[in-house]
């Protein structure tokens, strides 16, 4: 039994004594908490005693990982601990003025209805994410309406708990939006210091553990299984309670494999072509899953996982801007494949949970790569619309069907709610959580930064103390980053500071005195007594690089930042808001777009000049970004919209030719654009044309080939998911003998595509020829696209899915002859003359496509 502590003059358990001593109720602390630090392995008494002090001294202190668990090297800091200021807290109070303020009326699932809320509304995840993203904002901005929305959503969620356990809408039973759920629950326990939370989370996890064996996670619980299992674990350094444990194993076992997935390259082919290991929110929420449970397993494959799969993910899949694409599925490197934007606050997340665990300093970098550029681009700069797609190569964003694999026809005109309504309700959490998770408690009991935003952080350190550290700075759109301490006495802890890997030459001060040994990619330790109104001054010298894409084509960056061109926009309302300023857009440019680079053929930095000007309150707005890059270029009237006039076509390939004259263009932070161009095609001389090709797939494949939907490496093949196309960049003929191995599945087609031009997103958008084998139908086709599949010649033929098959077309002039595997004579001649040159490629409209070495030769 419990001892009562209201008598007060019943003597004082251990327990409860350590709680008073960390409240700093009594002046004394505890000397192995001190010894120890913040990672280190602890017992119950004192772990609990630490989460008791924060909200009684006004501060916030990192809990320990507890044992059996693998000690991390950075731990989190509470919500609340972390505060924004400069551009940062502007970005916030945009938000608590814009759609995240005025959520509940203008997004239809965040009514009072909502069966989160005891109604007879929305009963899955979007209440649920929208709450995940409001309770961050509402206490780092310590808002007080925000925090009563809060409450509102709260309060019905815990009243709704069973006598078993269970919680949430009555009507559904699905363990995935409850995971959602139960994170926010953590968080706003942290913030507000709400005693009901802990033994909450309990008793749901006691149900979880009891049930889980009879009715497993399916479909996006077995997705998103990840951040279950960091709950759990952020429930049991708490509580030490043995069953959370093997629940985690459960869940680890009962969830993707995701381990497998990302260090095989699984994504899609895993079990046939299973849909949830391609949808590109899975993705990246579950590339946590790993590396989070590796705390529990130990193992190093888990903290391998993370990456593993996100170099494989860039290579097949990368953007210029920091994330790989997916329009909902991964969609290769096309320039104008979109990103969803509940795949970037996603993955800042499982970046920033990852940073914590593996403690690499270059995932500090991916993250700011991604808040930087994808995250403000994805955001009206009044935060009152949203685009579901974000693009490389955007100019104009308006509504109409592209072609993507997911495609609702207005996923990248900016609106409250634009694609699929579920960004609107996750899109939240981004800029608030970046906030939080850009400090960091270490294993020693000092502070680490983890992202660099103007911000301020106070915490415990070792020596139960407290520190508070003022960041003041514009960076990324400056290079300078200026702290002050300030603690209440002398207080010796470690200060480790990120220093980015694109960094050459870092300097760090403090008071004035420069500090030796800082070397990029590395955390930058400064071990010393603090004393109050210490001054840390850190400067990062950002230089331009120029990196190659699709096409050939380069992107252009900066430190952290991405430059696009900035273009005149022209916003027009097609869709009134219930309320003002919240409507939905088509956005149109009259500014030229189509520009290829001039650059220095030996040192292609030094083509660009640094235009520096003031940094205003938002300096992601359109039109007044404080820093810019002139460059010299060259329009390229071959460059065009597609037939449509939704999307550019990709960039020619360079070098290219123009005698265009030479102008002077701006390039200016991707982010601070809604149409931009961030990929450009560089001017020179081309190559001759070829007389004989051949590819075997060995080396970086991705740097001759343009992939709309995705690739990948299987056993020596290029194989392509159904629906893809690739096409090789410099193989273009006229007259030719093309020869490619190439092995179908059991369902559809695939086949070679040849004279093809004006390739883009879409199965059957370019114009060219197409032969293709068909094992279900035991057919060889002949036809071609002109932006639609027009069939001419179908026939009888012994297709064996699995198997290599040879294909062979001869095209001279309008004459075509096809041979299919030993035949002697064609089995396959056509005449057209539509197409008289073009690339060469390939084309799946199979389950399952691989091929394997191709080679042309003109004729």
């Amino acid at each position: 039994m419990k001892r009562d502590l209201s008598d007060a003059n019943a003597p004082l358990p251990r327990r409860r004594l350590l709680q008073l001593t960390a409240m700093g109720a009594i002046a004394i602390a505890s000397a192995d908490w001190n010894k120890k630090g913040f990672g280190a392995e602890v017992g119950a008494e004192e772990a609990e005693a630490v989460q008791m002090a924060p909200h009684a001294l006004g501060f916030r202190t990192a809990v320990p990982v507890r044992a059996p668990l693998k000690p991390s090297p950075f731990v989190a800091l509470p919500l609340g601990s972390v505060k924004a200021r400069g551009w940062l807290l502007h970005q916030l109070e945009l938000q608590r003025d814009g759609l995240t303020g005025h959520a509940e009326e203008v997004l239809p699932a965040t009514a009072s209805n909502s069966a989160w809320k005891g109604g007879d509304g929305e009963d899955w995840e979007k209440g649920p994410y929208y709450v995940k993203g409001l309770v961050v904002l509402a206490y780092t901005l310590d808002d007080a309406n925000l925090k009563a929305k809060v409450s509102a959503w709260v309060e019905p969620i815990l009243a709704s708990q069973r006598e078993d356990g269970f919680f949430g809408p009555k009507k559904n039973d699905d363990w995935w939006p409850r995971m959602v759920a139960t994170y926010l629950l953590r968080d706003y326990a942290e913030a507000s210091g709400d005693a009901r939370v802990v033994p909450f989370l309990t008793k749901y996890y006691r149900h979880m553990a009891d049930n889980l064996p009879a009715r497993p996670l399916r479909d996006w619980g077995r997705a998103r299984a990840g951040d279950e299992i960091d709950t759990v674990l952020w429930l049991y350094n708490r509580t030490g309670d043995d069953f959370l444990l093997p629940l985690t194993d459960l869940l680890e076992q009962q969830a993707y494999p995701w381990r497998q997935i990302f260090t095989e390259n699984q994504f899609l082919d895993y079990n046939g072509g299973d849909f949830h290991p391609t949808h590109n929110v899975n993705v990246p929420q579950a590339l946590k899953m790993p590396v989070v449970y590796s705390q529990r397993s130990g193992k190093i494959e888990d903290r391998e996982a993370y990456r593993a799969g996100v170099t494989h993910l860039m290579h097949d899949h990368g953007t210029p801007f920091g994330i790989n694409t997916g329009a909902e599925r991964l969609s290769g490197r096309s320039t104008v494949e979109g990103v969803e934007t509940c795949s970037t606050v996603e993955h800042m997340l499982s970046t920033e949970t990852a940073m914590r665990i593996l403690g690499e300093a270059r995932l500090g970098d991916e993250l700011e790569l991604m808040a930087f550029n994808a995250l403000p681009a994805a955001f009206s700069k009044d935060f009152r619309q949203h685009v579901y797609y974000t693009i490389s190569n955007n100019v104009a964003a308006v509504r109409g069907s592209v072609g993507y694999t997911d495609d609702h026809g207005d996923d990248r005109a900016p609106a409250p709610r634009s694609g699929f309504p579920c960004c609107c309700y996750n899109l939240h959490m981004g800029w608030p959580k970046l906030a939080q998770n850009s400090w960091a408690a270490t294993s020693d009991g000092g502070l680490a930064v983890m992202a660099y935003v103007p911000s301020q952080v106070s915490a415990m350190v070792a020596g139960g103390k407290t520190a508070t550290i003022s960041c003041e700075t514009n960076y990324p759109f400056e290079e300078t980053i200026r702290m002050s301490v300030s603690v209440g006495a002398d207080t010796k802890f470690p200060l480790q500071l990120r220093v980015p890997t694109w960094c050459q030459k870092p300097q760090i001060k403090v008071n004035g005195s420069t500090q030796t040994g800082i070397k990029a990619g590395t955390y930058a330790t400064i071990d010393r007594t603090w004393k109050n109104g210490d001054r840390i001054e850190i400067t990062f010298p950002m230089t331009v690089q120029v990196m190659e894409g699709t096409n050939g084509a380069v992107s252009v960056r900066r430190g952290p930042l991405v430059y696009a061109l900035g273009l005149n926009e022209n916003w027009k309302s097609y869709e009134e808001s219930k309320l003002a300023g919240f409507e939905s857009y088509d956005v149109t440019t009259d500014s030229a777009w189509n520009f290829g680079l001039v650059l220095n053929a030996t040192n292609a930095a030094n083509s660009f000049q640094v235009v520096k000007k003031k940094v205003g309150t938002d300096p992601f707005e359109a039109g007044k970004s404080p820093i810019a890059l002139r460059v010299q270029g060259k329009r390229l009237d071959e460059w065009t919209m597609r037939f449509d006039g939704r999307l550019p076509h990709e960039p020619p390939v360079s070098p290219v030719a123009s005698n265009a004259p030479t102008q002077t263009l701006e390039l200016v932070p991707f982010g601070s654009q809604m149409l931009r161009i961030s990929e450009f095609p560089v001017i020179g001389t081309p190559p001759a044309p070829l007389k004989n090709w051949s590819e075997d797939f060995t080396g970086d494949y991705t740097q001759r080939w343009l992939v709309h939907r995705g690739s990948f490496m299987r056993d020596g093949k290029l194989a392509l998911p159904q629906s893809a196309k690739g096409i090789a960049t410099h193989a273009v003929f006229a007259d030719f003998v093309y020869d490619a191995d190439v092995i179908v599945g059991d369902k559809g087609d695939a086949g070679v595509i040849f004279r093809a031009n004006n390739a883009s997103v879409g199965t059957d958008h370019y114009q060219g020829y197409y032969v293709g084998l068909n094992a279900e139908a035991d057919a060889i086709v002949f036809g071609k696209s002109d932006y639609k599949w027009l069939p001419a010649v179908s026939k009888p033929a012994t297709i064996e899915a699995g198997k290599v098959h040879h294909i062979r077309v001869e095209a001279r002039g309008p004459q075509f002859r096809v041979w299919l595997d030993n035949m002697d004579t064609p089995i396959i001649e056509a005449t057209d003359a539509t197409f008289t040159s073009g690339n060469l490629g390939m084309r799946s409209y199979s389950n399952k496509a691989l091929f394997g070495k191709l080679s042309a030769r003109a004729i």
